[in-house]
Protein backbone atom coordinates (compact mmCIF):
# COMPACT_ATOMS: atom_id res chain seq x y z
CA UNK A 1 0.00 0.00 0.00
CA UNK A 2 1.06 3.26 -1.14
CA UNK A 3 1.80 6.12 1.81
CA UNK A 4 0.65 9.47 1.23
CA UNK A 5 1.94 12.32 2.65
CA UNK A 6 -0.41 13.21 4.84
CA UNK A 7 -0.45 9.45 6.25
CA UNK A 8 3.09 9.55 6.95
CA UNK A 9 2.95 12.73 9.27
CA UNK A 10 -0.52 11.26 10.93
CA UNK A 11 2.09 8.03 11.32
CA UNK A 12 5.17 9.81 12.53
CA UNK A 13 3.31 12.14 15.23
CA UNK A 14 1.47 8.85 16.45
CA UNK A 15 5.08 7.14 16.49
CA UNK A 16 6.35 10.39 18.64
CA UNK A 17 2.87 9.72 21.28
CA UNK A 18 3.53 5.99 21.16
CA UNK A 19 7.21 6.65 22.19
CA UNK A 20 6.08 8.64 24.95
CA UNK A 21 4.06 5.65 26.89
CA UNK A 22 7.76 3.76 27.32
CA UNK A 23 5.90 0.74 25.82
CA UNK A 24 9.29 -0.16 23.39
CA UNK A 25 7.40 -3.54 21.78
CA UNK A 26 3.97 -0.91 20.55
CA UNK A 27 7.19 1.18 19.52
CA UNK A 28 9.11 -1.42 17.39
CA UNK A 29 5.90 -2.43 16.17
CA UNK A 30 5.70 0.78 13.97
CA UNK A 31 9.12 0.61 12.46
CA UNK A 32 10.88 -1.63 10.34
CA UNK A 33 12.67 -5.04 11.14
CA UNK A 34 15.23 -4.19 12.03
CA UNK A 35 14.87 -0.52 13.22
CA UNK A 36 17.40 2.05 13.31
CA UNK A 37 17.82 5.12 14.57
CA UNK A 38 20.85 8.06 14.93
CA UNK A 39 21.10 10.58 17.57
CA UNK A 40 23.24 13.32 15.70
CA UNK A 41 25.50 11.39 13.38
CA UNK A 42 25.79 8.74 15.96
CA UNK A 43 24.06 5.91 14.31
CA UNK A 44 22.08 3.39 17.30
CA UNK A 45 21.04 0.25 14.99
CA UNK A 46 18.87 -2.76 15.48
CA UNK A 47 16.00 -3.22 18.35
CA UNK A 48 18.80 -3.23 21.49
CA UNK A 49 19.48 0.11 20.27
CA UNK A 50 15.84 1.60 20.06
CA UNK A 51 15.56 -0.41 23.13
CA UNK A 52 18.90 1.49 24.81
CA UNK A 53 16.98 4.47 23.38
CA UNK A 54 13.93 3.98 25.19
CA UNK A 55 15.70 3.40 28.91
CA UNK A 56 17.67 6.33 28.58
CA UNK A 57 14.60 8.47 28.04
CA UNK A 58 12.85 6.24 31.03
CA UNK A 59 16.19 6.70 33.21
CA UNK A 60 16.75 10.37 32.77
CA UNK A 61 12.83 12.00 33.47
CA UNK A 62 10.38 10.92 35.59
CA UNK A 63 7.20 8.99 34.34
CA UNK A 64 4.01 10.71 33.80
CA UNK A 65 5.81 14.08 33.44
CA UNK A 66 6.16 14.43 29.81
CA UNK A 67 4.35 16.89 27.96
CA UNK A 68 4.93 16.88 23.71
CA UNK A 69 4.45 20.22 22.35
CA UNK A 70 4.68 20.00 18.02
CA UNK A 71 5.63 23.48 16.36
CA UNK A 72 5.57 22.10 13.06
CA UNK A 73 5.32 18.99 10.80
CA UNK A 74 6.40 18.37 7.26
CA UNK A 75 6.16 15.90 4.87
CA UNK A 76 6.15 16.15 0.81
CA UNK A 77 4.84 13.85 -1.78
CA UNK A 78 8.34 12.96 -3.21
CA UNK A 79 10.35 11.25 -0.14
CA UNK A 80 9.58 9.07 2.43
CA UNK A 81 10.76 11.41 5.10
CA UNK A 82 8.64 13.69 7.67
CA UNK A 83 10.13 16.22 9.85
CA UNK A 84 9.00 17.16 12.88
CA UNK A 85 10.14 20.38 15.36
CA UNK A 86 8.73 19.15 19.11
CA UNK A 87 9.51 20.70 22.45
CA UNK A 88 9.78 18.40 25.50
CA UNK A 89 8.81 19.49 29.19
CA UNK A 90 9.79 17.34 31.46
CA UNK A 91 10.81 16.57 35.17
CA UNK A 92 14.34 15.42 35.25
CA UNK A 93 14.93 12.34 37.60
CA UNK A 94 16.63 15.18 39.73
CA UNK A 95 13.27 16.94 39.83
CA UNK A 96 14.66 19.93 37.83
CA UNK A 97 12.31 21.24 35.18
CA UNK A 98 13.89 20.23 31.82
CA UNK A 99 12.42 21.88 28.25
CA UNK A 100 14.31 21.18 24.78
CA UNK A 101 13.56 21.47 21.64
CA UNK A 102 13.73 18.41 18.68
CA UNK A 103 13.97 18.29 15.11
CA UNK A 104 13.18 14.47 14.18
CA UNK A 105 13.41 13.31 11.00
CA UNK A 106 11.78 10.17 10.66
CA UNK A 107 12.00 7.88 7.41
CA UNK A 108 9.60 5.52 6.34
CA UNK A 109 9.47 2.50 4.37
CA UNK A 110 5.68 1.92 3.48
CA UNK A 111 3.79 2.21 6.32
CA UNK A 112 6.54 1.45 8.82
CA UNK A 113 9.52 3.98 10.06
CA UNK A 114 13.24 2.36 9.02
CA UNK A 115 15.23 5.07 10.70
CA UNK A 116 14.92 8.33 13.31
CA UNK A 117 17.02 10.94 13.16
CA UNK A 118 17.29 12.72 16.37
CA UNK A 119 18.74 16.52 17.03
CA UNK A 120 18.29 18.28 20.21
CA UNK A 121 20.41 21.10 22.55
CA UNK A 122 23.34 18.95 23.30
CA UNK A 123 24.43 21.57 25.67
CA UNK A 124 21.54 22.26 27.23
CA UNK A 125 20.69 18.34 27.62
CA UNK A 126 24.46 18.00 29.17
CA UNK A 127 23.90 20.88 31.33
CA UNK A 128 20.77 19.06 32.93
CA UNK A 129 22.06 15.52 32.56
CA UNK A 130 25.75 15.18 32.91
CA UNK A 131 26.31 18.37 35.50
Amino acid sequence: MSTTADDRKRLALEFLDTLATRDVDAVLERMTDPPAWAFFAQAIPGAEGVRAIAKASSELYQEGSHERTIHAVHADGETDTVIVKTSLRAKTFRGEDYENLYIMIVHFEGEKIRLVEEFMDTAYGNEKFAG
